[in-house]
């Protein structure tokens, strides 16, 4: 029973604290994260497995992780496009509902936090269920691969989410689908090619490059998402990295203009004023903003 109970412990911990981690200026309360991670995990990966079922049973498609060789090649491609579409799009559908009034939910980088914790908690308990069907050794390899690739997947649709509620209005759905078909197409990507590369070795490599970029991508974002939210009291170069004071209109290192993606600098008194504003919440100066379209 250990020997199942440690290394699961010790996945659920790594992962929350590297989806923490990057959040350093104003971090989400572990309760919050803890409610995205099970209800948003359940609800994700159960609805998820009962379409990806459904399909199997009207397709006519039947999965089996040690035949792979007699799999039909059309069906595989057309079930792995489906379950790429259909896993991000409940993922992402189920983040939107969970979080879209949480008064937690107040910077650019919180999108991304609870995207990539749903998505976690949605690679948890797919887990289980892959480890219960096919024998532990599943689990202990879904380790290095799927969970990375559900939670690095999770921060390119976070993008959309993050710009929906921030940059326009809570339009979630037009500016969350060209990030979600993305996602679709890297996940659909990843699963064919399992399919397609006899050679294990080769395939896990390739496997774990995927993922590998995917996380390394997702915490560049949020790192650069906190650094400009309004809880960091710095401004952050994003062409030589350099730390500045928040009174600096420019880097300090190589003149570089601030470009921050979600906010303003107020020309009063420079500080970060979120890019619908009409008026500075610190100074009372108008900013003439206007919302984007």
């Amino acid at each position: 029973m250990l020997i199942i109970l440690i290394p699961f412990l010790v996945s659920i911990i790594f992962w929350l604290w590297i989806i923490l981690k990057f959040d350093k200026f104003e971090r989400e309360p572990i309760k919050s994260i803890l409610f995205v991670f099970i209800i948003g995990g359940l609800i994700s990966s159960i609805s998820a497995g009962l379409l990806n079922q459904l399909f199997i049973l009207v397709s006519g498609h039947y999965l089996d992780l040690g035949l792979a060789e007699n799999l039909n090649t059309e069906k595989s491609l057309l079930f792995y496009g489906f379950v790429g579409i259909n896993e991000e799009l409940l993922k992402a559908a189920v983040t939107i509902l969970l979080i879209r009034k949480m008064k937690d939910f107040n910077e650019p980088a919180d999108a991304l936090v609870y995207a990539m914790t749903v998505a976690f908690g949605f690679a948890t308990f797919e887990n289980i269920i892959y480890s219960i069907k096919f024998g532990l050794l599943t689990f202990y390899i879904r380790q290095f691969n799927a969970v990375p690739l559900h939670i690095g997947l999770a921060a390119i649709w976070g993008i959309g989410i993050a710009k929906a509620r921030f940059l326009h209005q809570g339009k979630y759905f037009i500016n969350v689908v060209p990030y979600l078909l993305i996602a679709a197409f890297i996940h659909t990507f990843y699963n064919i090619s399992i399919t397609l590369i006899t050679n294990p070795i080769l395939s896990f490599l390739l496997l774990l490059i995927i993922t590998f970029l995917l996380i390394r991508f997702a915490i560049r974002k949020i790192k650069r998402y906190a650094g400009d939210g309004p809880f960091s009291n710095r401004l952050f170069c994003h062409s030589c990295n350099t730390v500045n004071f928040p009174f600096e209109k420019s880097c300090k290192k190589c003149g570089q203009k601030f470009d921050l993606e979600f906010y303003v600098l107020c020309n009063n008194c420079n500080f970060k004023v979120i890019n619908a504003a009409s008026y500075c919440p610190k100074c009372g100066a108008v900013t003439g903003n206007k919302t984007p379209g």
